[in-house]
């Protein structure tokens, strides 16, 4: 063993044999020596956590802040003034997707009626000017004879073909 290293081991035994009063082998001081260093490196990691927890800390308690009211109307309205809005927001997004999805809804029952019947845009007139009424569990459009003499109002009135023995109602003029 080298002299430096015997130097070594003799005051590790001597600083343990002070410390505990009793005299110990080179492997004994060795083996306390590393426990102790390692322990002190430990006791630096929790002191610099134990001040970054510390800091943490503080900047969490400055960056609340306290609100004391006068009473329990003042703190209503403080609620209400914070929560209001985003409620609002939120009801009035809430009613515009329910609008959508409903008109949207429609839309596409129009579309499929419109797509299943091409010639569905001649008989606008008709639903427009025209008279439904119900009757023994069925709808009726209500059209009467249509004056030998005038105008023929379409979705009122209608003709009667004799000849190929048929109704003709007006669906308006192109």
């Amino acid at each position: 063993m080298n002299d430096q290293l015997r130097e070594l081991l003799n005051r590790l035994n001597g600083k343990y044999g002070q410390k505990y009063g009793h005299l110990m082998d080179d492997w004994t001081s060795m083996l306390l020596e590393e426990i102790h260093e390692n322990f002190a490196g430990l006791a630096a990691e929790i002191k610099s956590c134990t001040q970054a927890i510390g800091q943490a800390q503080t900047k969490i308690k400055t960056s609340q802040r306290a609100v004391h009211f006068g009473s329990t109307r003042e703190a209503l309205f403080y609620a209400l003034g914070i929560t209001a809005p985003a409620a609002i927001a939120a009801t009035i997004i809430s009613i515009l997707i329910f609008w959508y999805a409903y008109t949207e809804e429609r839309f596409q029952k129009l579309r499929s009626i419109i797509d299943t019947y091409e010639n569905v845009s001649d008989y606008v007139l008709l639903m427009q000017g025209g008279q439904v009424i119900e009757r023994g569990g069925g709808n009726y459009l209500v059209l009467r004879p249509a004056p030998s003499k005038g105008n023929m109002m379409v979705g009122e009135d209608y003709v009667y073909d004799h000849k190929n023995k048929r109704v003709l109602v007006p669906l308006g003029r192109k």
